[in-house]
């Protein structure tokens, strides 16, 4: 973790060292050359075309939330069909009382194995399922 504080910053040592920097600056500046060359078995822009990340951890395993359509039930987590796969049998099998750390979860049900519907009537999606997402985390930092 880091700390934040204050200090004092010596400009006049960053004034020299600027000054030293822009007399040979010359020596270092890139020819034309180096320029259109690029970087080999590259092409400008390549890394912003790529598609996202995959996710990984609690991302991997509570994919989405949405409005549960059950009664007594304020929303649905999409759950990873690979999620015991992920997380093994056990850790899924427990998946509803990991999320019943999460404050403002009262009460949780399977529908299937990809849809746990949640009791959660003060939280949004996004709140829900980010917290989702940490208590799964904790918990699998604590095994």
């Amino acid at each position: 973790m880091t700390t934040r504080g204050m200090g004092n910053i010596d400009t006049a040592a960053l004034q020299t060292l600027t000054h030293r920097l822009r007399d040979g600056a010359s020596e270092y500046a890139p020819s034309e050359a180096d320029e259109a060359q690029g970087l080999p078995g590259r092409s400008p822009g390549e890394a912003l075309a790529r598609g996202p990340r995959v996710p990984v951890g609690p991302r991997a395993v509570l994919l989405d939330c949405g409005t549960s359509r059950v009664a007594g039930y304020t929303h649905v987590l999409l759950i990873a069909p690979s999620a015991e796969l992920l997380l093994g049998a056990s850790a899924v099998s427990q998946l509803g009382v990991i999320l019943g750390r999460v404050v403002g979860v009262e009460s949780y049900g399977w529908e299937g194995n990809e849809l746990l519907h949640v009791r959660a009537p003060g939280l949004e999606w996004e709140d829900l399922l980010r917290e989702a997402q940490d208590a799964l985390a904790d918990y699998l930092a604590s095994q």
